[in-house]
């Protein structure tokens, strides 16, 4: 969509760069649409926009789900990338942040959308990945064609992850799924202490609760407890499964989640072989090379080393994973000690505030 012109450059700013809260309009809105707009994003302001009601807008609107990507271009640059949360027909409410036109119509084929980040990207950097003419540029509100949003999907993964690789001039790598495959098998003994384990998880998911986000743990942990507390209740029932988002996540210890996006992933380790979680994110690495979600490794600290010597093995730290770079260190302790923070204060928490606590790798 258009992010500049004669009506839309002072719109932009109010209701994207200025979101709006759902507190503020729900006046405007149904109560179920209150409901869902606060469940989605966990209270947090929505970014805002609309098109006004044309053949072509009115296609592309419809077409429209929550999950899918809206791109911003000014000037032959994207300048923003979101996904989209929620779509209503609203003309009240266009009206209302918008006013109307010089014909007299408003934006009313609404949209909200969540998880935005800045850009300043040439579109043409963008047309080989998606197979259009280097001389192409977008116009208006339009689509691009499924089959090549597909296409881009499926070789390069989620498009916020790929845009910021190419912001930073940084190769992008194509998705090799074969590679999920060639890795060496190591027979070791595995003991597991499913009670540290638990508690673990457990954190990990109030952590992520506390910070808004939706928490997803594997479907056969649900049935787990701690301190009284069960799993079920406080998690995702269910993992909407994307062409960006690999169904292989759903294995992984606990997931934080904003939307379809994925904000963060844990592995807890505490078997002796310090291998299992290991390999479990070399999978999901292998199949996201692009993706810039950060991934956490969670062990005792006794087990700290093992787990760096692990990550630099050639299986992991080869170019194409580089596990031993992207992959973080966070002991039990700390864990502990962050969610007692937190407990005590809320507001002291972010992912940012996390990596902060993690170590990176580094050998003995």
């Amino acid at each position: 969509m258009a992010g500049g012109g004669h009506d839309t450059d002072r719109h932009y700013y109010d209701t994207i760069k200025n979101k709006r809260s759902t507190n503020e309009l729900a006046k405007f809105l149904k109560p179920e649409e209150v409901g869902l707009l606060e469940t989605y994003a966990h209270g947090r302001p929505y970014a805002v926009w609309g098109a006004v009601p044309g053949s072509g807008n009115i296609r592309n609107w419809e077409a429209m789900e929550p999950g899918d990507y809206v791109m911003v271009y000014r000037q032959g640059k994207i300048i923003l990338a979101a996904e989209i949360a929620m779509k209503m027909k609203n003309p009240s409410l266009a009206e209302y942040l918008w006013q109307k036109d010089s014909e007299g119509k408003t934006w009313e084929l609404v949209y909200f959308m969540i998880n935005e980040v800045d850009f300043n990207i040439d579109f043409k950097k963008l047309n080989e990945y998606f197979g259009y003419k280097e001389s192409y540029h977008p116009q208006g509100f339009m689509a691009i064609e499924q089959t090549k949003a597909d296409q881009i999907l499926s070789k390069y993964g989620d498009l916020i992850s790929l845009l910021k690789k190419l912001q930073n001039g940084e190769v992008v790598e194509k998705i090799e799924v074969d590679k999920s495959r060639v890795f060496e098998v190591v027979d070791e003994e595995v003991k597991k202490q499913p009670t540290e384990h638990s508690e673990m998880q457990w954190r990990l998911i109030r952590l992520g609760l506390r910070s808004h986000f939706d928490v997803w743990v594997p479907e056969n942990d649900k049935h787990r407890e701690w301190n009284g507390e069960q799993f079920r209740p406080m998690v995702l029932k269910d993992f909407h499964e994307t062409l960006d988002v690999p169904v292989y996540i759903k294995n992984i210890d606990t997931v934080w989640k904003l939307g379809q996006s994925v904000k963060a992933a844990f592995e807890v380790e505490n078997s002796t072989a310090v291998y299992s979680g290991i390999l479990r994110l070399s999978d999901l690495r292998a199949l996201t090379p692009n993706s810039s979600y950060p991934l956490f490794i969670v062990a005792p600290k006794e087990r700290k080393q093992k787990v760096f010597n692990e990550l630099h093995r050639p299986t992991f730290s080869n170019p194409y994973l580089n596990l031993d770079k992207i992959v973080k260190y966070l002991s039990y302790d700390s864990i502990r000690n962050l969610d007692e923070t937190v407990k005590e204060d809320p507001t002291r928490f972010d992912i940012d505030w996390l990596l902060q606590k993690a170590e990176t790798i580094t050998l003995s």
